[in-house]
């Protein structure tokens, strides 16, 4: 079995670029652990992880021939994800912050959001239905790059994610939580509108 060093390097970027940038993942994860603490912020990290190895296997059954995805589906798809992100971002950028109350809500809470915003993600289902397949030739068996790419997939979204959790978990001043918070909330928001402005144009395009 050989191995395409500079393919998994260049993959190992992409993750570093991907999950560096602000996206709808990055900041939910960012408000649960203002919100919710540390423990909120892994369990939205367990939850979006969760998400993306579905998303990766669907990729790996796309490619392999079982499953056909047109891409006016994926257009489709894309879209209802994103009118989702923008009535969840809403919610957050309206809800307040209480540091007193940080342990009230229970983890599954944490998860089940984390899994869902993974799920209707654009950026997350475009990332591995359409760019994801071009690097199983990272080795010349395909069972085996299928591997590789989890294994690094899973060690740099849980660092990155949770260095993101474990630093905004830290914040113990109500005011700058709440700001934090709802900013990401806003952000969120802008970030839903722009996807789906943009896959309403493609799809008119098609």
């Amino acid at each position: 079995m050989t191995l395409d060093y500079y393919l998994i390097a260049a993959y190992a970027l992409a993750i570093l670029l991907f999950l560096g940038t602000p996206g709808p993942v990055t900041l939910l994860v960012v408000n649960s652990s203002v919100s919710g603490g540390f423990r909120a912020g892994l369990a939205t990290v367990i939850g979006t992880n969760m998400a993306s190895l579905i998303l990766i296997a669907l990729s790996f059954v796309v490619v392999q021939g079982v499953l056909a995805v047109s891409p006016s589906a994926l257009l489709w798809l894309t879209l209802i994800g994103s009118f989702y992100v923008l009535y969840f971002s809403f919610n957050i950028t309206i809800s307040k912050v209480s540091l007193e109350r940080r342990e009230e809500l229970p983890s599954r809470h944490y998860f089940r959001n984390g899994f869902v915003i993974g799920m209707s993600n654009p950026k997350d289902i475009l990332f591995f239905i359409a760019f994801f397949p071009s690097f199983f030739a990272v080795s010349s068996d395909i069972h085996a790059s299928m591997a590789i790419l989890i294994i690094i997939w899973m060690i740099l979204d849980y660092s990155i994610l949770l260095f993101y959790s474990a630093t905004f978990s830290k914040l113990t001043n109500e005011k700058m939580a709440n700001l934090v918070s709802r900013t990401s909330g806003a952000v969120l928001f802008l970030l839903a509108i722009y996807a789906i402005y943009s896959t309403l144009s493609n799809i008119s395009n098609a």
